[in-house]
């Protein structure tokens, strides 16, 4: 039996993140521009840059905290790790990036199904889930189709 936590990150990551890169492709040019401007990036690929080197931290984040429960996850200065996350990207193209966006979702979907249960027991495992699948879908929400 799936835990309710992990049955809805599952959920996130197999439809709505999955459908994320479709759903801005369908928008007209100048919706993608408004999306970007209002997200604060220049081009599509640095925003999925940007979501997967976050959750590549939410993953090894929660290894760490089940490996070792009494682990403290290092402070982040956000606004560097974003801009060192659009920089690595900045010479791959957006369909190199696309490519690595949906290899790290899926990634992603293997270990959120392999998780024992008590993972979804442990307070720091579910915030974090909530914080890099959740939370961080809605950071980045595409505006609704009219």
């Amino acid at each position: 039996m799936t835990h309710p936590v992990q049955q809805q990150v599952l959920d996130i990551l197999r439809r709505d993140w999955a459908e994320y890169i479709p759903q801005f492709r369908r928008m007209p040019p100048e919706a993608q521009a408004a999306f970007l401007a209002a997200q604060g990036y220049a081009r599509f690929g640095d925003l999925l840059a940007h979501i997967v080197a976050w959750w590549q931290v939410g993953l090894q984040t929660i290894q760490r905290y089940l490996a070792e429960p009494s682990y403290r996850p290092p402070q982040y200065d956000v606004d560097a790790f974003n801009a060192e996350a659009v920089a690595q990207a900045a010479a791959k193209s957006e369909d190199e990036i696309a490519a690595s966006f949906e290899t790290t979702r899926a990634l992603l979907v293997s270990f959120v199904e392999t998780l024992p249960e008590a993972a979804f027991e442990n307070e720091k495992v579910i915030r974090q889930l909530n914080m890099e699948f959740t939370g961080h879908l809605r950071e980045h929400q595409m505006p609704e189709s009219k």
